[in-house]
C-alpha cells in the first residue's frame, strides 16, 4: 500500500489529517449530524451519565485534573528524552500521540461534537433585524416579566435574589421544563436524553478568579457549575450547562434553550433569571448603539430587587476578578465607540434568536 510505503512522519500526521477531514466532510451532510450520529452519541452519552450520576462530586472535573497531570508527566518526559538526545525514542512518542489525539478527536464527535454540525436553530427563524425600535420593545416585554416575578422570588438578608429550589428539585424542574420545550417547539431538537447531571465544581474557587461560571464534560456527560455564584447567574448557568448536556453545542443555542426552558417552566425561580437574562443580553446590544437609553433602564426601570441582584452580582465579580463583569459597566467605552460601531450587526447570536422566537 502506499500509505505504508510513507515515512512514518508522514503516516501519522495523514492519518490526523484524515481523521479531522473525514470527521468534518461527512458532518456536513445533515443526514450524518441529524440523524446518523444522533443515536450514538444518545447512546454513549446515556452509558457515561449512569456511571457519572452515582458519584455526588464531579467525576469530569477530577478526570481533567488526572489528563492535565499525564499532559505534564508526558512533557516532562520529553523534555528529558530531548536532554539525552533520545530522538527515535522521541519520535515513536511523539507520533503515538498525534494518533492518539486523531482518536480522541474522532471520538469526541462521535459523542457529542457533532452538535456542532446539526441545522441550527435560527434556519427556523427570521432573524434579520433592522429596527432598533424592535430590540427596544422586546426588552420592554421581558423587563416587565421580570419585574413580575422578582416579586414572588425570594430574598437573603441582604434583599438579594435566593433560590427556593434543591438540587433534586432544579433537576426535576429542569427535566419537566425540558419535556415541555422538546413538546411545544419542534425546531428545538434534543439530540440527548432529557436527564440533567448537574454539578458543583470542584474548582469553583479558581473558576471565580477566572471568571468562569461553568462547563459540560461529554466525556462524564455532566454540567459543572461554579457554586460561588450568586443565584441569580447560579441558576441560569444550571439551564445553559444542561442544553449543552441536551445536545446543544453552540453557546447562543445553549443560552437560548436554557431561555426556553426557565420560560416554560412553573416555579417563579426559573421565569424570573430566564425573563431578567434575556431583558440584559438584549440591553446590551443596544448598549453599543444607544448607551444613553440603557443608562436611564438601569437607573430609572430597574425594580429594587433587580439593582440589588445586578449589585450583588458586580460585587462578587469584583471580589474575585478586580472587574465588575457586568457588560453595562463598560458604558464610557460605549460612549468612545458610538462613531465608530457597527450597529445593530454587532448583536449576538441569542438576542437574534430572540426576536426571531418572539417573531414566530
Amino acid at each position: 500500500m502506499v500509505f505504508k510505503r510513507l515515512s512514518p512522519w508522514l503516516r501519522a500526521l495523514l492519518f490526523l489529517l484524515l481523521t479531522v477531514g473525514a470527521i468534518k466532510f461527512v458532518s456536513s451532510f445533515d443526514v450524518f449530524s441529524n440523524s446518523f450520529f444522533p443515536p450514538i452519541g444518545n447512546f454513549l452519552s446515556h452509558i457515561l451519565f449512569s456511571i457519572s450520576s452515582v458519584f455526588p462530586f464531579s467525576v469530569g472535573d477530577i478526570l481533567y485534573t488526572i489528563l492535565a497531570l499525564l499532559v505534564f508527566l508526558f512533557f516532562m518526559y520529553i523534555i528529558r528524552l530531548i536532554i539525552f538526545s533520545k530522538w527515535k525514542i522521541l519520535g515513536r512518542n511523539i507520533r503515538t500521540l498525534i494518533y492518539l489525539l486523531s482518536a480522541f478527536y474522532a471520538y469526541f464527535h462521535f459523542i457529542w461534537g457533532y452538535n456542532y454540525y446539526k441545522t441550527p436553530i435560527k434556519d427556523s427563524y427570521n432573524i434579520e433585524l433592522d429596527s432598533l425600535d424592535e430590540l427596544k420593545q422586546l426588552a420592554d416585554m421581558y423587563y416587565e416579566r421580570a419585574v413580575k416575578y422578582r416579586e414572588l422570588v425570594q430574598e437573603d438578608e441582604r434583599g438579594v435574589f435566593k433560590m427556593s429550589l434543591n438540587s433534586s428539585e432544579i433537576n426535576q424542574e429542569l427535566k419537566n421544563s425540558a419535556f415541555k420545550v422538546q413538546t411545544k417547539y419542534p425546531e428545538v431538537i434534543f439530540t440527548h436524553s432529557i436527564q440533567p447531571n448537574l454539578k458543583n465544581s470542584l474548582y469553583s474557587e479558581v473558576f471565580s478568579h477566572l471568571g468562569v461560571s461553568g462547563y459540560y464534560n461529554p466525556f462524564t456527560s455532566e454540567s459543572q457549575v461554579n457554586k460561588r455564584m450568586p443565584d441569580s447567574k447560579l441558576l441560569f448557568t444550571t439551564f445553559h450547562e444542561s442544553a449543552h448536556q441536551f445536545g446543544f453545542a453552540p453557546e447562543s443555542e445553549a443560552n437560548f434553550v436554557g431561555f426556553l426552558m426557565g420560560i416554560e417552566s412553573d416555579h417563579f425561580d426559573f421565569q424570573y433569571v430566564s425573563n431578567f437574562k434575556a431583558m440584559r443580553s438584549i440591553l446590551n446590544r443596544i448598549l453599543w448603539v444607544d448607551p444613553m437609553y440603557v443608562k436611564g433602564y438601569i437607573d430609572f426601570r430597574y425594580s429594587p430587587g433587580m439593582k440589588r441582584d445586578r449589585e450583588y452580582e458586580m460585587e462578587i465579580n469584583e471580589k474575585y476578578t478586580g472587574k465588575t463583569g457586568d457588560a453595562f459597566s463598560m458604558m464610557n467605552e460605549a460612549f468612545l465607540k458610538m462613531n465608530n460601531q457597527e450597529g445593530l450587526e454587532s448583536y449576538g447570536r441569542f438576542v437574534e434568536l430572540l426576536v426571531g422566537f418572539n417573531r414566530k
